[in-house]
């Protein structure tokens, strides 16, 4: 599985237990503001999921244009700071059965 679905999909599970949890009468307002913040917290992490794979998209399209001609020295440089960027947003969900322990690796 790539980071990119393995993200999204996390983030649609942890959106939807937020709606849960924000529909039941029974949690406190405390809890709800918690829950409030989880949305928050989730469209946030959307947001920088895709401005981070619209830049290793874009690298990686730069690099294979350039697979035989001149090399532009930051294409490297984009794809690692685009996949240590993408590690760093799945750590909070390596304990999950289909988290890849090389995503751990530089972050």
């Amino acid at each position: 599985m790539d980071i990119v679905d393995f993200l999204s999909e996390r983030l649609n599970e942890d959106e939807a237990a937020a709606r849960k949890l924000l529909g039941d009468r029974s949690v406190s307002e405390a809890g709800k503001w918690y829950e409030r913040r989880l949305l928050l917290e989730c469209e946030s992490k959307r947001r920088l999921l895709s401005i981070v794979e619209s830049a290793r998209q874009t690298a990686l399209a730069t690099m294979v244009r350039h697979a035989f001609g001149d090399d532009p020295q930051l294409i490297p440089e984009s794809i690692e700071w685009t996949t240590k960027s993408l590690n760093a947003l799945a750590l909070p969900y390596s304990d999950h059965p289909d988290f890849e322990p090389e995503w751990l690796a530089g972050t």
